[in-house]
């Protein structure tokens, strides 16, 4: 194959690129329930977000297939060796803590703020125009190239799921993900749910809920507690925990922390766990301290549930929600393990260690790994080390979960460049235009690579 100037072939498309982010990230399309529907699997938000791509990708010349709304589908070409591109649509929740509205795009100094510019539209605009390089060139020969948008991967990835299984399609030769880092994945965490359930009863406690995502870290509570010794009390529990931020105003006691992905917990605040901390000092229930204390770092190591491998140094644990009716606690619990561990041993430690009166186990995915030497993980690390000049980075293992998982033969490749944290999943998601820029020409460079690779099996 002639080498071609993946950079030059990029700036061709930057501004046309750019333009249409903008427009991908100026819809809402965190999930809906309230508006699901045969039509709108997710609602309708993220339906508007599968047709922007849907409309985008026939423009660009590629054929559509809606995929009963679950996923946009854009290929070119046909055969048994498929290279596959998967990116999603859906968006995590937003809190009114965002500085700018997180559905206007806005830019400063290069930057792009908005709520899915770097997880996942800005990356998946990136690859498609990618593979729009591509086609332009004639580089697909002999190969099937699928460009998918899902639009559940925030919430259970039934898009894929779906897609698979349902609709039956084929799985890729090779395929990768631009949901998570550069240089590139070769190995995920399985991550599972459950929900720790403990008994209690206290009229003092109103009911509530906190919390709607499992995969963050629970960042804010208000709850309203008419009681005399609240001011005092809170006044001695912020000197003690100066990490958490709290305030009881008209009778609303009030935390905030601080969100982070739920992979690493442990660089978060877990608002709602210092708000049973908080109860649990203030009304004598010491098993919620104990809840407080197994789960405030995240890790597992407070009641012996740190489990670790080779190539996984950590086991996580973050609670996303928590809630009270007047006679029980429910915390639930995104888990990632190592892939040396099978989830039953967790929620047996789990069950012995932090006594929980009953354990309700949401199910999850195994984990990923491949071989770092293959020659399909060292052909994405040279394109990467080529296009981006950086032949320092090392392929990464992380605890956060992509597509690849859902799929066959795929890894996830960009695009958060090392050294940068794009505040996926917080308030003020960004993304450097320049990184999204590069990640055009890395993205063509990749998948002419791979379609050679595919051609050759």
């Amino acid at each position: 194959m002639s080498k071609l100037d993946y950079k030059k072939e990029a700036e061709k498309y930057e501004k046309e690129a750019l333009e249409e982010l903008k427009g991908l990230v100026s819809i809402n399309s965190i999930y809906d329930e309230s508006t699901s529907s045969k039509e709108n699997p997710f609602g309708i938000g993220v339906r508007k977000a599968l047709d922007y791509v849907g409309n985008l990708g026939e423009r660009l010349g590629f054929k559509w297939d809606k995929c009963d709304h679950y996923c946009s589908e854009l290929s070119f070409g046909e055969g048994d060796k498929i290279i596959d591109i998967y990116a999603h649509v859906d968006v995590v929740p937003v809190s009114p803590n965002w500085k700018s509205d997180p559905f206007t795009p806005t830019i400063i100094d290069n930057v792009m703020y908005a709520r899915g510019s770097s997880d996942d539209k800005g990356p998946g605009i990136a690859s498609l125009y990618g593979a729009k390089i591509c086609l332009d060139n004639k580089l697909l020969e002999g190969v099937k190239l699928r460009v998918i948008f899902g639009g559940n991967e925030e919430s259970g990835s039934l898009c894929l799921e779906h897609y698979f299984n349902k609709m039956h399609k084929g799985y890729p030769t090779y395929g990768f993900s631009p949901d998570a880092n550069y240089p590139l994945i070769y190995g995920e965490k399985g991550i599972y749910g459950y929900v720790a359930k403990y008994k209690l009863e206290d009229s003092r406690i109103p009911a509530f809920k906190f919390g709607e995502a499992t995969n963050i870290v629970l960042d804010e509570t208000s709850l309203t507690l008419n009681d005399e010794s609240i001011p005092s009390a809170l006044e001695n529990y912020l000197k003690e925990y100066p990490e958490i931020k709290g305030d009881y105003n008209n009778g609303v006691l009030h935390f905030k922390g601080q969100a982070v992905h739920g992979s690493a917990p442990w660089g978060g605040v877990n608002a709602g766990l210092h708000l049973l901390n908080f109860l649990g000092k203030v009304y004598n229930h010491n098993e919620l301290c104990e809840l407080f204390n197994n789960y405030r770092v995240g890790d597992g190591k407070a009641f012996g549930g740190d489990f670790s491998s080779e190539y996984f140094s950590s086991t996580s644990y973050c609670a996303g929600i928590i809630s009270y009716d007047g006679k029980e606690i429910d915390i639930v619990i995104n888990c990632r393990i190592p892939e040396n561990i099978k989830i039953e041993e967790v929620l047996k430690v789990v069950q012995e260690k932090t006594k929980p009166d009953s354990i309700d186990y949401k199910g999850g995915s195994e984990g990923l790994l491949f071989d770092p030497k293959s020659e399909f993980i060292q052909t994405l690390l040279r394109v990467y080390q080529e296009e981006s000049g950086d032949y320092e980075s090392k392929p990464l293992t992380i605890g956060g979960g992509t597509y690849s998982r859902e799929t066959k033969n795929t890894v996830a490749f960009g695009m958060e460049f090392p050294g940068v944290d794009t505040l996926m999943h917080q308030d003020g998601e960004f993304l450097r235009l320049d990184d999204f820029n590069k990640s055009i020409a890395i993205y063509a460079h990749a998948i002419a690579e791979l379609a050679c690779l595919a051609r050759k099996k």
